[in-house]
């Protein structure tokens, strides 16, 4: 990405401060070091071991219908923060050519007209920066909220007792005795874990999703652009004559004005078939995280309304420290799973246009040779058809988001339902 940060839809001082700049930069050029990296994917390493090492724990949960949903989802989270953070590190030399796209000068019809490259980097920044803001925001709240509780948790056992075990984020079980579990020393070392899991995968899950938002937004804004100069070819003339050219007696051959257009359209190709190139292998590597991600998001938002309604139907008072800390994590699960769908869509629904745009050049007017350049434009962006699915009939995008979200109120209907 050899661009200014003025001529850049990306937000650079973004990037550069949550640390995916330097993530994805190659190493010669101010980015992390081999060892940096190297740490990194340790640290993913031992978070996903820790968050596996929990799954056999949920059998000794399976009376207490609560905690299960509770783990589950965080085990599931963990792990899929892991593999956001392994595709960063292992493509990051990738995804680094594909932001070139970001660039206002990536294409003809780009460099000519940024405007709504411009307007893309306005919003895109405020949106980014608040999703920032929100995510740090609730790493924060549930840091501090074990400060905030009451000390111990309860936690009905397999054999229908309970056990209270000494509050910290997420109660991780360990093979350890109970009375160790709750001294001073070992919940410290427990809490300081937790504490460090839910650092790496807030910095995992913030700067895979920036990347993810910021590449759906230039897509977005490059295909609309390349579909706006589509427009105007055989509208173009040849360039004004400088003001000292005398007018009488020039003459402009028509067949300079046709190979005029007919060169605007080949150059107009060759900047589409760049973004069509960007654009597949950006596909191709987030795809798996997607798909994935589609899955496990709507689980965990599942899960987290269900804790919620389920609280406040215990009486648990809506401006209490736990139901605080149950609502942070809805809203910014939800609005992550809303990214993902909203997204694609915003990229599809740009990508759709640019054979419209090509109808309403001036072709009608041009000759054989322009028209039939110009369907072979058409037909190759028909021929790219490649769309985020979950299932043959089920793509990603906002009419999924509205079809989990209705999934999840009667999900949480029928468990509410069987609980009273």
């Amino acid at each position: 990405m050899a661009h200014s940060p003025s001529t850049t839809v990306v937000d650079v001082s973004l990037f550069k401060t949550i640390g995916l700049h330097q993530l994805l930069c190659p190493v010669n050029r101010g980015g992390y070091s081999v060892r940096s990296r190297r740490a990194l994917m340790t640290a993913l390493g031992l978070s996903f071991a820790l968050h596996a090492f929990q799954v056999p724990w949920l059998y000794c949960a399976l009376n207490d219908l609560q905690r299960f949903a509770y783990m589950a989802a965080v085990i599931i989270y963990g792990m899929m923060c892991a593999f956001k953070g392994y595709v960063l590190v292992t493509n990051s030399d990738r995804l680094w050519w594909v932001l070139d796209a970001a660039g206002y000068g990536y294409t003809g019809c780009g460099g000519r007209d940024p405007s709504a490259l411009r307007r893309c980097r306005v919003t895109l920044s405020a949106l980014l920066r608040s999703f920032v803001a929100l995510s740090y925001a609730t790493l924060i709240v549930w840091i501090v909220l074990p400060f905030f509780v009451d000390e111990y948790t309860p936690i009905t056992n397999l054999d229908g007792t309970v056990t209270r075990y000494r509050t910290t984020i997420h109660n991780m079980q360990f093979p350890v005795p109970l009375s160790v579990y709750n001294s001073r020393p070992v919940w410290t070392l427990i809490y300081v874990t937790e504490v460090s899991v839910c650092i790496v995968n807030v910095f995992i899950w913030s700067i895979f999703d920036c990347y993810l938002v910021t590449m759906c937004f230039v897509l977005n804004a490059q295909f609309r652009t390349m579909s706006t100069g589509y427009v105007t070819l055989g509208r173009r003339r040849v360039k004004p004559l400088p003001q000292d050219t005398p007018v009488k007696g020039v003459r402009i051959k028509f067949n300079d004005v046709k190979s005029n257009h007919y060169d605007d359209l080949i150059g107009h190709i060759e900047d589409n078939r760049k973004l069509i190139k960007a654009f597949d292998v950006f596909f191709d590597v987030v795809r798996p995280v997607v798909l994935v991600q589609i899955g496990n998001g709507s689980y965990s938002v599942i899960s987290l309304i269900f804790l919620t309604s389920l609280m406040y139907l215990m009486g648990v008072p809506v401006l209490s420290a736990p139901f605080l800390k149950f609502i942070c994590g809805v809203i910014s699960l939800t609005l992550e799973l809303f990214i993902f769908c909203y997204g694609f869509n915003h990229i599809e629904t740009a990508k759709s246009n640019i054979n419209f745009g090509l109808y309403s050049s001036n072709w009608t007017e041009m000759d054989l040779k322009f028209k039939k350049t110009l369907l072979l434009a058409m037909k190759m962006n028909s021929s790219h058809k490649r769309v985020m699915k979950v299932s043959p009939k089920s793509s990603v995008g906002l009419e999924m988001f509205a079809r989990v979200m209705n999934m999840s109120y009667s999900i949480v209907s029928v468990l509410l339902n069987s609980r009273s």
